[in-house]
């Protein structure tokens, strides 16, 4: 199953009044922008020193120490140390990421801290970077079981709509398209909902097929974390059989007009049996 993971970083808070008269972060970029759950990213932050002097000891820290955050630091700590930076000048540190392989989509905050020395006293500041993760919700869709079995027959076919993706599906619309191969007896359009991951919903049409192509096209709408529209069309295929096929696979019992019938005959021919034997002795 193809998950691919887009990973963009956007600064929050560029900085406080503190920064402005000395460090400030002036980008946050990630290497690369894409990347599958389990797979590395580097998050780059450059830092300028915007003041009138040097300024020493400089601590960048990434808080994931909240267990909400599927991110792991590769290679080092989420620490790291730059000891100056000249009046004017920049200076850049890395950070190596690994997402959780069951990360679920959506927009993570990650508090990012940074302190120095100033003389004989310490500056921290805090600000917040955000790592957004998207996939591609992955929906499947087949028929769970269905009343009809033969031509002409009414009945509801029940249809499962399984969420196999790592995101939640929203706002999920069934429609069946008509068709000339059967006649919708409900309403050709049902509102499904929210399917979360790893979880199902059903919903039911009450049909009647015109011939044996046990086939419906179910045309599918729903949204993914971010809101973005997805459509989709199954072609959903159930088997559909003769009277004959029916009785032989024990769907439907043989009928029982025939048994009624000979016995009806049988005792029609006893009773005129018996009085024809009356008849006979009496003459």
């Amino acid at each position: 199953m193809k998950k691919i993971f887009l990973i963009w970083i956007m600064f929050l808070v560029l900085a406080s009044p503190a920064f402005a008269d000395s460090i400030t972060i002036s980008s946050v970029t990630s290497r690369p922008s894409e990347i599958s759950p389990g797979e590395r990213l580097t998050i780059s932050v450059r830092l300028e020193n915007q003041g009138d002097k040097d300024i020493t000891d400089i601590s960048i820290g990434l808080d994931l120490s909240n267990n909400e955050l599927p991110f792991i630091p590769i290679g080092s700590a989420a620490k790291k140390i730059i000891k100056e930076i000249e009046e004017d000048e920049s200076g850049n540190v890395e950070f190596t990421l690994m997402s959780s392989p069951d990360a679920r989509p959506d927009t993570y905050k990650i508090p990012i801290t940074v302190s120095y020395k100033d003389g004989s006293d310490t500056i921290e500041e805090k600000s917040v970077i955000g790592l957004v993760i998207e996939s591609v919700p992955l929906l499947g869709v087949a028929v769970e079981e269905s009343e009809i079995f033969k031509v002409n027959q009414i009945g509801d076919v029940t249809v499962r709509f399984v969420n196999k993706g790592l995101g939640d599906i929203k706002f999920l619309t069934a429609k069946l398209d008509k068709s000339a191969n059967y006649d919708i007896l409900s309403a050709d359009s049902v509102y499904v909902g929210n399917i979360g991951p790893d979880d199902f919903e059903t919903a039911s049409f009450k049909l009647r097929f015109n011939n044996r192509i046990g086939q419906i096209p179910l045309k599918v709408e729903y949204r993914d974390n971010k809101n973005k529209l997805f459509e989709e069309t199954f072609n959903l295929e159930f088997p559909l059989y003769s009277e004959k096929e029916a009785v032989e696979l024990g769907l439907e019992n043989r009928s029982q007009a025939g048994i009624y019938v000979g016995i009806l005959v049988v005792i029609i021919l006893f009773i005129l049996y018996r009085r024809y034997r009356k008849k006979k002795r009496m003459k």
